[in-house]
């Protein structure tokens, strides 16, 4: 079994790698809202299934032109139907070893409704996502404005597509591989469903900043490398 003490190492080295090889981050003053609706639907649906998935499924969506915020202009029973059945062929994912393999993904009818019910939310009301994060004060806002217009965003989904976008990266994505690693090496135990609640994320939230101070890094540097870090320790069995 890994020790908490290799993967602290692990964490430490990939975090100066990150920062020797740092790639540019989207800007997302520069987007168009179609790609800000992208990185939405890529979000919504990463609540709900592995995030090659919701790519592959935003990937689908965006080739026949159902991310254009205009085309819902269409009644909305009508755009929730064309959204699901978008999804009726099985999608490409690549395996690790580089192989394909064809999946039909789940929950599509679900996911056809909380995408749906977004674009509702934002665009039947005469707002745009590009709007909504200009006028947010500061990240803590943005986030907090995400969850109550966009359907399936909870703190960690809004977390995330904050720093897909380049929006801000010192906010923590708490996924179950962040979660893990708080329970193995500071043996902090916490429920996802608690996660939910803005108040109790943003008090673990803290503390994770905490634990990024003492590895001399960025919040967001830390959280992604713990990410890796531990996800790759799980598949290979090293924990």
């Amino acid at each position: 079994m890994m020790s908490v003490t290799f993967i602290n190492q692990t964490i430490r080295a990939m975090c100066e790698e990150v920062n020797v090889q740092k790639s540019p981050l989207l800007d997302w003053r520069q987007l168009a809202e179609e790609e800000l609706l992208y990185e939405s639907a890529v979000c919504i649906f990463g609540s709900q299934l592995v995030f090659e998935m919701a790519i592959a499924m935003a990937d689908r969506l965006r080739e026949t032109g159902l991310l254009r915020p205009e085309f819902f202009r269409l009644e909305r029973s009508d755009f929730e139907f064309r959204v699901s059945k978008a999804f009726n062929d099985p999608l490409a994912l690549s395996d690790n070893n580089g192989s394909v393999r064809w999946v039909l993904p789940r929950f599509k009818n679900r996911l056809a409704s909380l995408l749906t019910n977004t674009l509702d939310e934002v665009y039947g009301n005469s707002l745009s996502i590009r709007g909504l994060l200009f006028n947010a004060q500061n990240a803590k806002a943005a986030r907090k404005v995400l969850m109550l217009h966009i359907w399936g965003f909870g703190p960690k989904q809004a977390s995330l597509y904050l720093r897909r976008i380049g929006y801000c990266a010192d906010l923590a994505v708490l996924d179950v591989h962040v979660l893990d690693y708080l329970k193995l090496a500071k043996g902090i135990f916490i429920t996802p469903r608690k996660l939910g609640l803005l108040t109790f994320y943003e008090e673990i939230e803290d503390t994770f900043r905490e634990i990024a101070s003492e590895f001399g890094h960025s919040l967001g540097c830390v959280d992604l490398a713990t990410w890796v870090t531990m996800r790759v320790a799980k598949r290979e069995g090293y924990i």
